[in-house]
C-alpha cells in the first residue's frame, strides 16, 4: 500500500438508490440517518485501514440497515425468495470481486471482498458463493423484512396478471413502494491516493429466480481505477450492463475529466440510448472531488471526509444541479 499523504485527506461517499423517490418526504427519518450512518462507518475504517475498508464497511452498514434494497433489506423475486448481488474493486491492483444470487450471507459486499482477496476469481455465483461464503464464516440467516413480505404478496398478483410483464414497466410503475431500485454503493479514496469502488443489492421485484443484474459485474455497476477514479451505479441493470456505465465514466476521468462532468456526460449517453429513468451514479476522481447524477426522480447521497461531519440528502431531480455544486465546494474545502 501506499504510503499516506499527510497533506491529503480521505473522501468517501454513499448512496442508497436512485429511483422515483416519491415519497421522499416520507422516508427521510430512515434514510438520510442510515446514510449519514454508513458515512460515519467508511470514515472510521479509513482511519486505520485503506479505501478498500472504508467502502466495504460503509455498503455494510447499508445492507445491515433494512432501509435499502440490499442487504436484509432486500426485495424478493418471483419465487418469494432473496438472491442477493454485490461488487467491489481495489483501483489501487485492477482487482476485482463479486457475488451474484446469493441467499445466506447477510451482508454480499464482505464475500465480494473475500472473492477479491481470498480467490483468483471474479465472479461466484449462487450455490457456489453461498458455500463460499460458509467456509469463510460470512453466511447466516436471512429472511425478508415483514414489510418487504407484504410488498410481495399485495404485488404479486396483479404482477402475474397484467397484460405487460416486462421489468422496466415494473421498475417504472412503482411496483413496492418505489423501493425496487434502492441499491447501494460507495466510492472512496483515501489518504494515500488508493481509489475503490463497491455496489450491493437485493435486484428487481418480482425478478426471475437466478437473474443478475448490473450491481456485482465490473466496469458496470463498480469500477476503480489508479490515477482515475471510482464509480458505483443504480438503476435498471439490464440497461447499466449494455452500456458499461461505470467503466466508461473512469475512462473519461483518466482522461482529466473531472468527476462531475464524467458523471453527467456518462449518465447523459445512457439516456440517449435508453431513455430516462434508468440511471444514477457516484463517482470520486483522483483529487477527491465528488460526481453526482441520475436521470431518475432522485437519488439518496451521503458524503464526508475523516476530521468532518457526515451528510446525507434525498436529492430530487430539480435540485441536482445545485447540490452537485454544493458538494464540490463542501468536500473541496475539506
Amino acid at each position: 500500500m501506499k504510503e499516506r499523504d499527510s497533506s491529503r485527506r480521505g473522501r468517501i461517499l454513499v448512496h442508497g438508490g436512485a429511483g422515483p423517490w416519491e415519497e421522499a418526504e416520507g422516508r427521510d427519518g430512515e434514510v438520510v440517518p442510515a446514510l449519514t450512518g454508513a458515512v460515519e462507518a467508511g470514515i472510521s475504517a479509513m482511519r486505520e485501514g485503506s479505501a478498500i475498508d472504508a467502502v466495504v464497511e460503509a455498503v455494510a452498514a447499508l445492507e445491515g440497515s433494512g432501509v435499502f434494497n440490499a442487504g436484509r433489506g432486500s426485495v424478493l423475486n418471483l419465487a418469494g425468495g432473496m438472491e442477493l448481488d454485490a461488487g467491489i474493486m481495489d483501483g489501487e491492483v485492477l482487482r476485482a470481486g463479486g457475488v451474484a444470487a446469493v441467499r445466506s450471507v447477510p451482508h454480499p459486499v464482505r464475500l465480494a471482498r473475500a472473492v477479491l482477496e481470498r480467490t483468483e476469481n471474479v465472479l461466484v455465483v449462487g450455490p457456489g458463493a453461498d458455500e463460499l461464503a460458509r467456509l469463510f464464516g460470512l453466511s447466516g440467516d436471512l429472511h425478508p423484512l415483514d414489510a418487504r413480505r407484504r410488498e410481495y404478496e399485495q404485488g404479486r398478483g396483479s404482477y402475474l396478471t397484467s397484460p405487460d410483464q416486462r421489468w422496466v414497466m415494473e421498475i417504472l410503475s412503482g411496483t413496492g413502494r418505489d423501493r425496487g431500485t434502492d441499491t447501494v454503493g460507495a466510492v472512496a479514496l483515501d489518504p494515500a491516493g488508493r481509489l475503490a469502488a463497491a455496489t450491493s443489492t437485493g435486484g428487481l421485484p418480482f425478478k426471475l429466480p437466478g437473474r443478475v443484474g448490473d450491481s456485482p459485474l465490473v466496469g458496470h455497476g463498480y469500477y476503480a481505477m489508479r490515477g482515475a477514479g471510482a464509480a458505483s451505479t443504480s438503476g435498471i441493470g439490464e440497461a447499466i450492463a449494455r452500456y458499461g456505465l461505470s467503466l466508461r465514466a473512469v475512462l473519461r476521468m483518466a482522461d482529466g475529466t473531472r468527476a462531475q462532468d464524467a458523471a453527467g456526460e456518462a449518465i447523459s449517453g445512457l439516456t440517449a440510448l435508453f431513455g430516462p429513468d434508468t440511471a444514477g451514479m457516484i463517482l470520486i476522481d483522483r483529487t477527491g472531488a465528488p460526481g453526482v447524477w441520475f436521470n431518475t426522480g432522485g437519488m439518496a447521497v451521503g458524503f464526508g471526509a475523516p476530521g468532518a461531519d457526515a451528510g446525507a440528502r434525498i436529492v430530487k431531480r430539480e435540485e441536482l444541479v445545485g447540490f452537485s455544486t454544493d458538494l464540490f465546494e463542501r468536500i473541496r474545502q475539506k
